[in-house]
């Protein structure tokens, strides 16, 4: 499991589990009943989510919304940790023998075991950020600042790309989304039982095809989707098929009142032509408000 790997290497802390368990097994060490049980737990709870099929089963009981390593709370470890090192300590350097050097031996067995904790402890994982990645972080929310300055822009929901109802959602209550994250991060619906429309999947579908650099190729469920609820005229060509795809979707996020729009600056020119076409089939107008860093920002009314 890619997962076990993963967690192994970022907590070492269970290595000191595993020779807890191994000392107090192997050794001649007299436990009390309680002891007794405490490692039997450690050792079943361990088995269960080492093991890749108890570990699934677990996984899917505790929801999607967890990962892998929330299913090690079951296991006692920093329980199994304090008591074990305590009685090893306690047991290795003989405190109950009177030779007067129990004092020193205790201390020396402390410094060991204070480094070996320290030694495979998770010391944390440092993560740089690019320039490339402040400037970005940095036009996402002056883009949110300029959102907020719009007068009415609490009374629509907005619609836009994913890092930017991202840094909104971080930002500010005021605006409302069309949807939240849970569009994109299932464990976010774990203890859902409804789900997205499929319009909304689709709006998001085509703003994250917008926001690609490859041009706005649309996924597969989003082209079946199009073809299904547009009727395009014959004789046109591609272009002309693209734009009324286009139209009918600013259409579809004004009928979920998602009237306050934020795309992609490179999609400024597709979002004009749709807007045009907008008004011829549908009779609605959208103005374009601004711009503001990567992302222009437009109103339906």
């Amino acid at each position: 499991m890619r997962e076990l790997g993963s967690y192994f290497l970022s907590n070492h802390m269970i290595v000191l589990v595993m020779g807890i368990l191994l000392l107090f097994w192997v050794s001649d060490i007299k436990l009390s009943s309680l002891e007794k049980r405490l490692l039997t737990l450690t050792a079943a709870m361990m088995a269960l989510v080492l093991f890749p099929v108890s570990a699934e089963a677990l996984k899917l009981y505790q929801t999607r919304f967890y990962a892998y390593h929330w299913i090690w709370s079951l296991v006692p470890v920093t329980l199994c940790i304090a008591w074990g090192a305590t009685a090893a300590l306690w047991k290795i350097t003989a405190q109950k023998r009177q030779d007067g050097r129990a004092g020193l031996r205790l201390a020396a067995g402390t410094v060991i075991l204070t480094a070996l904790l320290l030694l495979t402890g998770n010391m944390g994982n440092i993560r740089g950020v690019t320039e490339e990645e402040k400037d970005r972080q940095r036009e996402i929310r002056q883009t949110v600042a300029y959102l907020e300055e719009i007068p009415g822009v609490e009374d629509t929901l907005l619609w836009a790309p994913r890092a930017v109802l991202e840094e909104v959602r971080r930002q500010t209550g005021k605006i409302c989304l069309l949807y939240g994250r849970n569009m994109w991060e299932s464990e976010a619906a774990a203890y859902a039982y409804d789900t997205c429309p499929i319009e909304q999947q689709r709006l998001f579908d085509w703003m994250e095809a917008a926001e690609r650099e490859d041009g706005g190729a649309a996924p597969q469920g989003l082209t079946a989707f199009l073809e299904a609820m547009v009727t395009y005229p014959a004789g046109n060509t591609e272009e002309q098929n693209r734009v009324a795809s286009d139209a009918y979707i600013l259409q579809l996020a004004s009928e979920y009142d998602a009237r306050m729009w934020v795309f992609p600056r490179e999609a400024e020119g597709r979002v004009a032509s749709a807007c045009a076409l907008l008004y011829e089939e549908y009779g609605l107008r959208a103005r374009r408000l601004g711009e503001s860093g990567d992302y222009v920002i437009w109103c339906c009314q």
